[in-house]
């Protein structure tokens, strides 16, 4: 069954590749800031990225790859300074801000609106609920990235137990948050983190965002503000 192994495979790129740049669009910590100076962040986010589209890469992003390489012989302290004063800058700091982390600011111009609440309620249509320590609204980029890792790992689940009520009810979510939301929004997101970036790590995360979505375009029909 050659075919349900590449199908798997392909699948598992997808959520790989959604982790990775979840945890890029969180706030970056020593450990991201270890795992890209060791080049291990760029290899397994290209590698996912090639797995799950069977296209080229494209000369920009290996001119990125060879920026990254550049700028990975600084110390890791230093790193991770560079890694939070670029997102510092892009995400928080910046008036009016260069991109938005959160879909509702995104499409409706504040926090904490109907968007917000729509994300919400896949997450709970899902099975997934909030903890106590859980702070952030769920409409920020990095957590519907990694929901949408979550889903194509719970078609995964489906296909390997022959349950097909699972593999469908996932691919159906993964479908809304696709198409409702993360796909327009995160092409937003890396149009503009592509602009404004002075690190390459950054500039890279874009760039994959840009090829993963824009790829998957005439499908979705994503509209870019």
């Amino acid at each position: 069954m050659a075919g349900d192994e590449q199908r798997l495979s392909e699948i598992r790129s997808k959520a790989t590749l959604h982790s990775l740049l979840a945890t890029a669009l969180n706030y970056p910590d020593l450990l991201l800031a270890a795992r890209f100076k060791s080049g291990e962040y760029v290899a397994g986010l290209l590698q996912s990225l090639l797995s799950s589209t069977h296209t080229s890469l494209g000369q920009s992003i290996e001119k990125l790859e060879a920026d990254c390489k550049a700028e990975q012989s600084s110390g890791e302290t230093e790193l991770l300074l560079e890694l939070e004063k670029d997102y510092t800058r892009m995400f928080f700091a910046s008036k009016p801000r260069l991109a938005h982390l959160f879909e509702s600011v995104y499409r409706e111009g504040r926090l904490l609106q109907d968007s917000t609440f729509e994300i919400a309620r896949l997450y709970y249509e899902a099975g997934l609920a909030p903890t106590e320590e859980f702070r952030l609204p769920p409409d920020h980029i990095a957590l519907e990235l990694e929901f949408l890792s979550f889903l194509f790992f719970k078609e995964i689940e489906g296909i390997e137990n022959e349950d097909k009520e699972i593999e469908e009810y996932a691919k159906e979510l993964q479908a809304v948050l696709t198409e409702k939301h993360l796909q327009p929004f995160a092409l937003n997101v890396a149009a503009k983190v592509s602009m404004h970036a002075k690190t390459s790590f950054y500039k890279m995360v874009a760039a994959v965002i840009l090829s993963y979505y824009s790829a998957d375009s005439a499908h979705y029909g994503a509209a870019s503000r």
